[in-house]
This record gives C-alpha cells, sequence and structure tokens, in this order.
C-alpha cells in the first residue's frame, strides 16, 4: 500500500512539475515575448518565472524522494546504467538536470540574466535573451516529456533493448 502512495504522489507531482513548465513556455513565454515594452517583458518574465521557481523546486524535491524511494523499493537501483534500466537511466539524468538547473544554475544564471536585462536599454538584445530563453524551454519541456515517456515504458515492464 506504501508503495502505491508514493507512486500516485510522484506521479501527481511530475503532472503539476511540467504542466507548469509547459503552461510557461507555451503561454507565459510567448505573452512576455509579445509585449511591446522591453521593460514589461522582462517584468512579466521575471514575476511568473519567480513564482513557479520555488515550487518546481519542492516538485523537484518531492519527485525525486519518491522516485528514488520506488527505485529501492522495487530494487531497480540495480537496472540504472545498464542496457535494460536506459528508460530509468534517462528518466533519473533528467530529474538530475532539473536538480541542477533549479538549484544550481536558475537562481544564478536565470536571475543574473534577468537583472542585466532590466539594466540594458536596447530591445534587439532583450529580444535575443527572450528567444533563447524560449528555445531553452522548449528543450526542457521535450526531455520532462520524454522522461514521463520513460517512466512509463519502465513502470509497465518494457524495455527498449
Amino acid at each position: 500500500m506504501f508503495f502505491y502512495l508514493i507512486h500516485i504522489i510522484h506521479i501527481l507531482t511530475v503532472i503539476l512539475w511540467i504542466g507548469g513548465l509547459a503552461f510557461v513556455t507555451i503561454i507565459v513565454l510567448p505573452m512576455a515575448i509579445s509585449a511591446k515594452d522591453p521593460l514589461q517583458k522582462v517584468l512579466m518574465f521575471q514575476r511568473v518565472e519567480h513564482r513557479f521557481a520555488k515550487i518546481a523546486r519542492f516538485y523537484n524535491l518531492l519527485t525525486g524522494a519518491t522516485g528514488f524511494i520506488m527505485l529501492f523499493m522495487t530494487g531497480w537501483h540495480r537496472m540504472l546504467f545498464t542496457w535494460v534500466g536506459a528508460p530509468l537511466t534517462f528518466m533519473t539524468l533528467v530529474w538530475v538536470f532539473w536538480f541542477v538547473m533549479l538549484f544550481g544554475l536558475e537562481p544564478l544564471v536565470i536571475k543574473k540574466m534577468l537583472e542585466k536585462m532590466l539594466k540594458q536599454e536596447p530591445k534587439a538584445d532583450i529580444d535575443a535573451v527572450f528567444v533563447k530563453l524560449n528555445r531553452m524551454h522548449w528543450f526542457m519541456v521535450m526531455i520532462s516529456l520524454l522522461a514521463a515517456a520513460a517512466g512509463v515504458l519502465t513502470a509497465h515492464g518494457l524495455t527498449l533493448f
């Protein structure tokens, strides 16, 4: 029973996390990009990103904790870094990527980038940064969705090799 509860918490947290990321990527970023005033562009994104980053960190920790509990409860930790466990390994590496992003790079890089944008005047530079930010967000959505698919493969005993 405990395993099922952990699994449900894990799945719901992943849904909220990736759903939030997709919302920022599909709705918020395009709205910010379309804003005429560069300052409004930066401020809109900064408000949403600042608020979502806190929530995403919580989701990351909860997803990691429940994922690692399930790994060891099932014995699947022995499949990591094997051909059979490739989907599981991919899912774990995506989680590690997110952990590094949310707890290391995001607070440093994104914060500095947004502060730099606030100080800059040329609209073209800010637009270029938002284009890169948009590409980065789409990449993160895609790898997150692939990780979710890898989780489904693993949970249902399907292997790629």
